[in-house]
């Protein structure tokens, strides 16, 4: 009804306009204000008069500890000015929970549950979280900001998220945002420049530089350095002779390096086309001379058994001159004929007295042998004897603290290596050409030593030490427990820095035996 009136009204209006002398501007403006008071009585009238409203969440109830408890909270309609109406005139069907299931906390859950603080956020600007505030033209002292971070509640053990309301039974939830002050930005700081170099050549075109150092770094966002080098060109004089067209170029050090065993780079050059051709003329040689050895072998063969010939006719010549005497001197045969008939008997079976000293010297090393392998016998059964683990250990760690210690050991292990770099001669118009066309007078060097770099190495981390509180108390400050490792490899060369070698952390001394500190 409101609605068709103020559209009757608008059109009455127009009505009047068009048989007044108004101008066409009051006419449309008088349109545009009637319309929009249309608009603005139809908003009001769709507003719904009644709503619901909540009050908190009272305690959680239950007849046991922990999951299975119940909440309840006031829920009433009430009209659009504020005042509390009957239920009825709310919509029923947007009414929301009076109850819900909850976790019903009881005092020993205190052990069990703690509130669990993350890190502090970046301190972030006031200005780029309120739309209306706007920051600082110039900053003097720095400027506000807020930074945040993450709470919850977790279980102790594992780490597992709860309900923040377990949490705040014992104690109130920390704070999640504080007030931090960002420091106003610092541009680079740079020195003056130094005096102009002297010109790279001392005739024709060259070049000169001046540099400057940085006395402060940009921090906080601030502006960065400038261009720390200025080059300009150089003329001292016209050349005399030819100007030379050929400068030396200098490259940077190459990364440090071990170089390889004699063997390995053998074995990475390529074989030279000489050498193949005189290992091939080596072989018919070689097969040859084996042939020829081969041949010799029957040779020296029938050699020796020729001397062994004649030397047995000497001895036979030598028997028959004696069986000769034997028979002018008589028929008894003498003492030396006797033995000289033994040796005639049996030439190759040797003395039993020459053998006997090397019979005892074999019977004495046998039984060295028996004695040394005896001996080795007791060292193995003594290490076989069961020993227990912590004896075990200590002589393990004994063994690598000694290693350690030891000169030339990993703790201080020191590599020499080489690094390279490349000198190349280059044409004025930027072409690479052969070395020797630039000056040797003045050739750099390219080759020298240096330490081949090792990153920091540490070891694993010790077990943690008992808490510094000796007593337990739920409402005071907690202690403190630490853990450490240690360096193994310190940085050589440049290497990575080693990281912290000791952490600490909150504790509170749990356990029945614990006693209470406000006794």
């Amino acid at each position: 009804m409101v609605a068709m009136g103020m559209a009757s009204r608008a059109v009455g209006t127009l009505g009047i306009l068009k048989g007044t002398s108004v101008p066409s501007l009051w006419r449309l403006a008088l349109l545009f204000f009637s319309i929009w008071e249309l608009d603005a009585q139809t908003a009001v009238e769709t507003k719904p008069l009644y709503i619901w409203q909540t009050g908190p969440w009272g305690r959680c109830m239950g007849s046991e500890c922990g999951p299975g408890g119940s909440q309840s909270r006031a829920v009433w309609c009430a009209h659009a000015e504020g005042w509390t109406t009957l239920h009825t005139n709310c919509d029923q069907a947007e009414r929301p929970d009076n109850q819900q299931s909850c976790f019903r906390v009881c005092d020993w859950h205190k052990d069990l549950y703690d509130w669990q603080l993350g890190a502090w956020n970046q301190c972030l600007p006031v200005s780029m979280r309120s739309a209306g505030v706007q920051r600082p033209a110039v900053c003097t002292r720095g400027e506000e900001g807020i930074q945040t971070r993450e709470v919850g509640c977790v279980q102790k053990a594992d780490g597992m998220p709860a309900e923040d309301a377990i949490c705040e039974y014992f104690e109130p939830k920390p704070r999640l945002e504080q007030a931090c002050l960002i420091p106003c930005p610092r541009d680079c700081v740079v020195s003056e420049f130094s005096s102009w170099t002297a010109c790279s050549k001392t005739c024709g075109m060259g070049l000169q530089n001046r540099i400057r150092f940085i006395l402060a770094p940009p921090l906080f966002e601030g502006a960065a350095c400038p261009n720390l080098t200025e080059f300009q060109t150089c003329q001292p004089g016209p050349c005399e002779g030819e100007e030379s067209f050929y400068s030396l170029r200098v490259g940077p050090w190459s990364p440090c390096s071990v170089p390889l065993p004699r063997q390995a780079r053998q074995a990475d050059e390529p074989p030279r086309e000489s050498d193949k051709q005189l290992k091939e003329s080596d072989k018919p040689s070689k097969e040859g001379g084996k042939q020829s050895r081969e041949g010799e072998k029957p040779s020296r063969r029938s050699e020796k058994q020729a001397r062994e010939g004649e030397k047995m006719s000497k001895e036979g010549g030598k028997w028959s001159k004696e069986g000769d005497k034997v028979s002018i001197d008589g028929d008894k045969p003498t003492t030396s004929n006797r033995k000289l008939g033994r040796v005639n008997r049996k030439p190759d079976r040797p003395s039993r007295q020459a053998d006997r000293p090397k019979r005892q010297k074999k019977g004495k090393n046998k039984e060295k042998r028996e004695k040394m392998r005896e001996k080795v016998r007791e060292r193995l059964r003594e290490r076989g004897k069961a020993k227990d683990p912590e004896t075990r250990e200590l002589i393990k760690k004994k063994r690598n603290r000694n290693r350690l210690n030891r000169p030339g050991g990993k703790f201080w292990d020191l590599q020499v290596g080489y690094q390279t770099r490349e000198v190349t001669c280059v044409h004025k118009n930027g072409n690479v050409e052969a070395l020797s066309l630039c000056s040797q007078e003045m050739l750099p060097v390219t080759f020298q030593a240096c330490v081949l770099p090792k990153d920091c190495d540490v070891t694993e981390w010790s077990e943690w030490s008992a808490c510094s509180k000796k007593c337990y108390d739920p409402n005071g400050p907690k202690g403190e427990r630490t853990r450490v490792r240690k360096v193994s490899q310190f940085p050589i060369g440049g290497g990575g820095d080693c990281p912290e070698l000791e952490e600490k952390e909150p504790c509170s001394p749990q356990g029945e035996a614990v006693p209470s500190c406000n006794v």
